[in-house]
């Protein structure tokens, strides 16, 4: 089976297909974020994720930091909202409005819930967190940290995204630094690597 790339689409152009969110994603000030995705380069991923020790990293002649502020400044994301990340636990009764049927029995899926169980409102702010900030291939299922991230999009339930993206980050680099003979399958980020080497 062919190894999925987990990068990022390119910003504008995705954001094309779907108009309707651009104003949603302006509310939750994602918009910025999402547009700033203009390309890739795995090699200099690769490079980020060995050399990554969770605060600093130096690729090629370039060293700096890597932590909550420096993300804020490259992305535009604001540190504000619940510090959390997918270790910590998660209010079921809180997301439950995004499903077709609030009071489904979700015990049934034993891989996530299919896509088709959300309404299609809360389908496409789903492809927008899969594609750019959890970066997956994979598309057919919502999980429970897929269902936090959704709520950002709820009044009063804002999440520290520099905050998510930090800790996923530190986690890609962890597991590459773990399997370096066999990259590939650890890496993603690619897009935001790129935002975060630009500035």
């Amino acid at each position: 089976m062919d190894l999925l790339l987990r990068a990022e689409p390119e910003g504008p152009k995705f954001m094309e297909g779907y108009p309707q969110l651009k104003s949603i994603l302006r509310k939750v000030q994602w918009l910025q974020f999402i547009q700033k995705f203009r390309g890739y380069n795995k090699e200099v991923t690769k490079t980020f994720a060995r050399y990554f020790n969770g605060v600093e990293v130096e690729v090629g002649d370039l060293k700096f930091s890597v932590i909550e502020a420096s993300i804020d400044a490259a992305t535009e994301l604001p540190q504000q909202g619940e510090r959390w990340f997918k270790n910590k636990s998660l209010d079921e009764r809180a997301w439950r409005v995004i499903l077709c049927n609030p009071g489904m029995n979700i015990t049934i899926f034993k891989c996530g819930i299919p896509v088709s169980n959300l309404e299609e409102k809360w389908a496409r702010r789903l492809l927008i967190i899969q594609k750019f900030i959890t970066c997956e291939g994979r598309l057919g299922s919502m999980y429970m940290y897929h269902s936090r991230l959704l709520m950002n999009f709820l009044e009063n339930q804002t999440i520290n995204l520099p905050y998510l993206l930090l800790n996923s980050l530190k986690n890609m680099s962890i597991n590459v630094q773990k399997n370096l003979e066999h990259i590939e399958p650890h890496l993603y980020h690619h897009g935001l690597v790129k935002i975060l080497i630009e500035k």
